[in-house]
């Protein structure tokens, strides 16, 4: 069942308003009535249950009946990628999110196809939204504002995560062999790969390289693919 987002939702309540964007799609989209049972999330670890007490036209007082609070995620992990075209940078924060990546750190490199709009933030974010309360992860990802590449690698250290390369050029090293000292945060390079300068960059600050496949995958490709295999793992 998808859940609703409501940010002010703790541990010690037992009902809440749903008002807003959320309401609108509770009772003009999914159309539920008065008595029917919700979930809600506040993409800070908790998720509820909840029952629909009294609805108005302009929102729905909720009996909540069960709260459900997650532990933090034994195996987190942030993703980097090039800005890409025709919308597939969406698709890694879409399927990167439902994988439980923690943060994102959108970035630009000498072979990017896109800059960064004024509004690439804001549609990063609804996506994440989106697609936490469609799979239910409680934790709502941070999206960091685009960077130049050498800038966001900074901004990931400043963080807290380890960058971890994904690159053809080291085919004899995967993920099995990483020996990390902090959580992770695996970078996705442009559709035409890394350059020169990009890979020396990399050298220059001792940062691991690993491939993913033995195939050459997309950059949305391999996002999913490098989330997939770590959280699995």
């Amino acid at each position: 069942m998808p859940s609703y987002y409501v940010p002010q939702l703790c541990a010690n309540l037992t009902e809440i308003t749903l008002e807003g964007d959320e309401f609108h799609h509770l009772s003009h989209v999914k159309r539920v009535a008065v008595g029917d049972a919700i979930k809600l999330n506040n993409g800070k670890g908790i998720i509820a249950e909840a029952k629909i007490a009294t609805m108005s036209k302009r929102n729905a007082k909720l009996q909540i009946n069960a709260i459900n609070e997650a532990s933090a995620p034994s195996k987190p992990f942030a993703i980097a990628f090039a800005l890409l075209k025709n919308k597939h940078d969406e698709l890694i924060i879409e399927k990167c999110t439902e994988l439980g990546a923690l943060q994102f750190f959108p970035f630009t490199s000498e072979h990017s196809v896109r800059t960064a709009s004024d509004n690439a933030s804001q549609r990063f974010e609804r996506i994440t939204l989106a697609a936490i309360k469609q799979c239910d992860n409680p934790f709502l990802p941070t999206i960091h504002p685009p960077q130049a590449l050498h800038a966001a690698l900074a901004r990931i250290a400043e963080c807290g995560w380890q960058p971890i390369v994904c690159s053809e050029s080291r085919p004899d090293v995967w993920l099995r062999d990483l020996k990390l000292n902090s959580p992770p945060c695996f970078v996705i390079g442009p559709e035409g790969g890394w350059d020169k300068g990009e890979l020396s960059l990399f050298a220059h600050f001792s940062i691991s390289e690993i491939s993913i496949s033995r195939l050459i995958l997309r950059a949305e490709t391999a996002a999913i693919a490098i989330a997939s295999q770590y959280a699995g793992s």
